[in-house]
């Protein structure tokens, strides 16, 4: 007998060996090897003998098969002395194939769809006809081969759930494209010629074969036409004209056509670094929309006369996603959503909707994606009405103030006068008018020579341009000058200042709006304020924020208390030096000081505002550049809340920073707030200066109180802005009743300066001076540094009641500590530090701070969305970053600054020295 003479029999087992495991709980199958072992071999084939007798239809079928084997066998002729070792290694190797794992999963997958198959109503009169009616409903193939990927993936470990997932799919695409994807491989092989190759020659053969044949055109013999695995369904509301360009296309790529072949180099492929974050394929924006596809003979039909550059965002599966974290570990991206995306060079003629459907054809269609898609066309300033109305007013300001400079340089100074400046400090006839309450400015001053109410020689005196007099040369010239670039450039950028001014507030301005660009710059990176991707490292930037010099960074949202602190010690100190022993206060002055600071503040913020909403569309050219950006869209429904300055309270709820209007405003409607009441605190004061303080600790206790509170219920941090929801942004960090308490801090470090003796400095010894020092720094350093011991690798968590006293006490805290700094510098114990804080150089830093503040988010989105590739956050990177940001916005706010904010000064400050003189 031949070897291969047991495959009928070995077949015959494979096939019924599944069904006796689905019924061993039925039949004793289990026990049929100790039986065995107990008999001798003349008892066992009288077993057998005995079965096949009683059974005869069974023994008519073995010899049935037997014989149908008879001319396979005979081909297979293996030499004897090789047969006589095979044959033994095969039958006992027979048992451990019948054993293996992935053989009975097999054999169970199969069983287990025959019977799913539903055998009601099939002929039962006899074999044939049963077996034929069964084989109608049970695909053996298919079955087989799921069956058989599904044993495979198991063994290879992959959960059951997963591998019977993938093994129906991938049974799904063999079924339907197996057959011609084999079949045109077999086509193209033999057309690969190897005449004039002996027959037994293989070597020649094989090296004649390689020689002929063609990875791209065996592809291309394959997969065209590509319509036959990416069919159009029926009623498709896909676009014709995108479904037919887009074939032709993939089919010009497999053919090796130039133009489609850029096209796909143009497309996105997968990066390196995919377990740092690195999930986004941007793709070449350019080099994609400077394609142009040629039609020809074979593609005649092509409709498409350009390229469209579209990014297609691919949400994880949460299952999925449980199998990356097991790589990268549980992550706190905070809430910053881990997508896939793709940057596609597709035909011109698909839109957003046919992109979405292409990932429906054929075969994609069983993998079930639903990618978000954004298209890229040029946006049309045509027909955006708004867009051009912020146009005009730029140009219509830009003409005003290029006027008024030649005004200015030829026609006023060709008088013969000297040119001086048209606005000139005057504070006793400025403010000669009983009960006034003058506006806050950038500069205040000591003025050895003037004495104002009861401070005198030594003490503060105020010497600004907010005090600025008009002189007898007229009203045009007034206007003129204005608006002129020749006065206002100067007077931004000169370093001129008193002699004893307080220089070390502009040093403090400036730095800490800088440190507030820098931290900025790492948030901007990290969060993305829309769906477009922007960091290219994203897990591996978190990791470097848990770091203990990141802290200092993390931090910088205290430079906004800073600000707090400054601007309510300015108001105060400047208030009490003009207004003491001048007569109680009219409500028509306390009218004045509110419209004198909206008037300041608003047109500047308002043309910042509207330029940003309506003109960054078209400032826009890149593959992540987003299509909407919510924080600029949401001002076209919000804007009223700015103009009232209730930004901060109203239409946050409910919404993440990021689909608020300009969030970084609420630091100004913070500041309006507070100008409310601070002249109600102050007529207090006047009344009773011990009442005054006491009014200022309770609203400082009170806020302190009410953080604590919200902080505990409203848990978390700046960057936890999106994971939250806006809990913490919304309720903490920007309302008013949670930041007053440094503005509180600013005042009572005025009422400070205001019960000094008026003829002398303070006294403090060396040793209290340098104690104040190391206590101011060793608070800076405390504030800024605490939340390392939870944001750091393996920190631990704060409770809600460690969270809430951080919170609460750590802007008191910092805000006492920049007070020390200032009181300081002024008494003349600041040492090398006023010597760096006062540096003239600060000067027009700290004039442009306003309006730096305001445009420097603006800037920041527009550079990161502009990129055409995404950022790497490491420490070099991130630093010429910041540098870069912070010259940019310094550059952008000076012309704001000199063709809107000043010229606006200066003409309110030109209408109240009308009406005076009126």
């Amino acid at each position: 007998m031949r070897l291969w003479s047991l495959l009928p029999l070995a077949l015959i087992v494979m096939v019924s060996l599944g069904s006796m495991r689905s019924v061993s709980s039925q039949s004793p199958i289990s026990g049929i090897p100790d039986m065995l072992k107990g008999m001798s071999i003349n008892d066992k084939v009288a077993l057998i003998a005995d079965i096949l007798i009683k059974q005869p239809v069974l023994f008519e079928k073995l010899e049935h098969i037997l014989l149908g084997a008879l001319p396979l066998i005979s081909t297979f002729k293996i030499k004897p002395e090789i047969n006589m070792f095979i044959l033994p290694w095969v039958l006992d190797s027979i048992p451990n194939v019948l054993q293996n794992p992935i053989l009975l999963n097999i054999s169970t997958g199969v069983v287990d769809d025959m019977n799913h198959v539903n055998v009601s109503g099939l002929n039962t009169s006899g074999i044939d006809p049963f077996m034929t009616g069964f084989m109608q409903r049970y695909n053996l193939v298919e079955s087989g081969i799921r069956a058989a990927i599904d044993a495979i993936l198991i063994s290879r470990g992959l959960n059951q759930p997963y591998s019977k997932f993938v093994a129906s799919k991938s049974t799904k695409i063999l079924e339907k494209y197996g057959e011609k994807v084999l079949d045109a491989t077999i086509e193209y092989i033999n057309t690969i010629s190897v005449s004039g190759i002996a027959a037994n020659d293989s070597r020649m053969s094989e090296m004649e074969f390689w020689e002929g044949f063609s990875l791209l055109s065996l592809v291309s013999s394959v997969l065209t036409p590509v319509e036959q695995f990416l069919p159009r369904a029926e009623g498709s509301s896909s676009s014709p004209k995108c479904y037919n360009d887009t074939m032709i296309y993939l089919n010009n790529l497999l053919q090796g056509t130039t133009w489609a072949v850029k096209m796909f180099d143009a497309t996105g492929k997968p990066p390196t670094g995919t377990l740092t974050g690195n999930l986004h394929f941007v793709g070449s924006y350019d080099q994609c929309l400077a394609i142009k596809p040629e039609k020809t003979a074979t593609n005649k039909h092509l409709s498409a006369t350009g390229s469209r550059y579209c990014r297609a965002t691919f949400d994880i599966p949460a299952n999925l996603m449980t199998s990356v974290k097991s790589f990268i570990g549980d992550v706190n991206t905070y809430g910053v959503p881990i997508t896939v995306t793709w940057g596609l060079c597709l035909p011109s003629t698909c839109q957003e909707h046919d992109v979405t459907d292409l990932f429906r054809l054929g075969f994609l269609q069983s993998f079930n994606l639903e990618p978000s898609v954004v298209c890229y066309t040029a946006p049309d300033l045509q027909h955006d009405d708004g867009a051009i109305i912020v146009i005009f007013v730029l140009c219509l300001i830009a003409a005003i103030c290029f006027i008024a400079t030649l005004f200015h340089i030829y026609r006023f100074d060709d008088d013969g006068e000297e040119d001086e400046p048209v606005f000139a400090t005057s504070t006793a006839d400025a403010h000669d008018n009983k009960g006034y309450i003058p506006e806050v400015d950038d500069e205040t001053t000591f003025s050895p020579g003037q004495k104002i109410g009861h401070v005198a020689n030594g003490h503060i005196n105020v010497s600004d341009d907010d005090s600025l007099q008009i002189k007898e040369s007229g009203w045009k010239q007034g206007v003129a000058k204005a608006f002129s670039l020749y006065q206002n450039i100067p007077d931004v950028l000169s370093f001129d200042h008193d002699q004893d001014s307080i220089q070390c507030v502009h040093g403090i301005r400036f730095l800490s709006l800088a440190w507030l660009v820098l931290g900025n710059s790492f948030l901007f990176a990290a969060l993305s304020l829309t769906k477009a991707p922007v960091t290219g490292n994203l897990l591996e930037g978190l990791e470097m924020m848990k770091g203990f010099a990141f802290q200092a960074v993390f931090s910088s949202p205290f430079a906004i208390d800073s600000f707090f602190v400054i601007s309510g010690f300015l108001l105060t100190y400047k208030f009490l030096n003009k207004c003491t022993n001048k007569g109680k206060v009219e409500w028509q002055a306390i009218l004045g000081f509110y419209s004198n600071r909206y008037i300041r503040i608003t047109p500047v913020y308002m043309v910042i505002m509207v330029s940003y909403v309506w003109l960054y569309h078209f400032v826009g050219d890149s593959p992540i550049y987003p299509k909407a950006i919510g924080v600029a869209d949401k001002c076209k429904q919000d804007w009223w809340h700015h103009i009232l300055f209730i930004n901060n309270i109203l239409g946050t709820r409910g919404n993440v920073a990021f689909e608020q209007c300009m969030p970084w405003s609420w630091f100004l409607a913070c500041i309006m707030q507070f100008y409310l009441i601070t002249p109600i605190l102050f007529m207090i004061y006047l009344w009773s200066s011990a009442l005054g303080s006491v009014f200022v600790g309770l609203l400082l206790t009170a806020s302190v109180v009410a953080t604590a509170i919200k902080e505990r219920r409203y848990p978390g941090n700046v960057l936890s802005m999106m994971s939250d929801g806006g809990d913490y942004w919304n309720n903490v960090f920007i309302t008013p009743w949670c930041r007053v308490s440094a503005y509180c801090i600013g005042i009572l470090l005025g009422f400070l300066f205001d019960t000094l003796e008026s003829s002398k400095k303070v006294k403090i010894s060396k040793w209290q001076n340098i104690l104040g020092w190391l206590v101011s720094f060793g608070l800076f350093i405390t504030v800024a540094y605490t939340p390392f011991t939870k944001n750091r690798e393996g920190g631990f968590p704060w409770t809600s009641v460690e969270s809430a006293v951080y919170e609460a006490m750590s802007h008191v805290v910092w805000a006492v500590a920049i007070s020390w700094v200032i009181f300081a510098c002024t008494q003349g114990y600041g040492g090398v530090i006023n010597w760096v804080l006062s540096w003239r150089g600060f000067l027009p830093l700290s004039r442009l701070s306003f309006v730096v503040y305001l445009i420097h988010p603006v800037v920041m989105v527009l550079f990161i969305y502009n990129k055409q590739v995404l950022v790497y956050m490491n420490t070099f990177e991130m630093a010429y970053m910041f540098l870069g940001h912070l010259i940019m916005s310094y550059a952008v706010g000076l012309l704001f600054c000199v063709g809107v904010e000043r010229p606006f000064i200066r003409l309110l400050k030109l209408l109240k020295t009308r009406g005076r003189k009126s």
